[in-house]
């Protein structure tokens, strides 16, 4: 069982690194959702994990062949305090304009921020030429 105190350790670990710098806006790419997987882990007294992994496949920076992404957002939702971070919720089958980092992409618009949610965004887990 892991205590408060350890599981505010493992959201910070987790969810620290998928912020990104306001100065740093990432380059505007195009992506194609090819599959997406939820997971949820079992509900504790005190949260749960929300698990999201997608393969996305792009044509970034005028290249003629694809890049496919594999991506991931964890969220823990906890119980106790009512903070409830949001994956953005993608679709397998459609296009969606992002922002690509070195090891991040964002999903989010910028008026989806500042409505009093963390909005967490999907780690590059991999990356291969198609």
């Amino acid at each position: 069982m892991i205590r408060i105190g350890s599981c505010f350790l493992v959201i910070v670990a987790v969810l620290i690194p998928m912020y990104v710098n306001s100065q740093d806006k990432g380059e505007p790419v195009s992506v194609h959702v090819k599959e997406v997987q939820r997971t949820k882990d079992q509900e504790a007294e005190k949260g749960f994990w929300l698990h999201t992994t997608a393969i996305v496949e792009t044509y970034a920076g005028g290249k003629t062949k694809a890049i496919i992404y594999s991506l991931k957002c964890d969220a823990y939702t906890n119980l106790v305090n009512g903070n409830v971070p949001l994956c953005f919720p993608l679709s397998a089958g459609k296009d969606y304009s992002v922002h690509k980092f070195s090891t991040s992409m964002n999903f989010w618009r910028p008026e989806d921020s500042n409505k009093g949610q963390t909005l967490v965004l999907y780690e590059i887990v991999s990356e291969k030429e198609k």
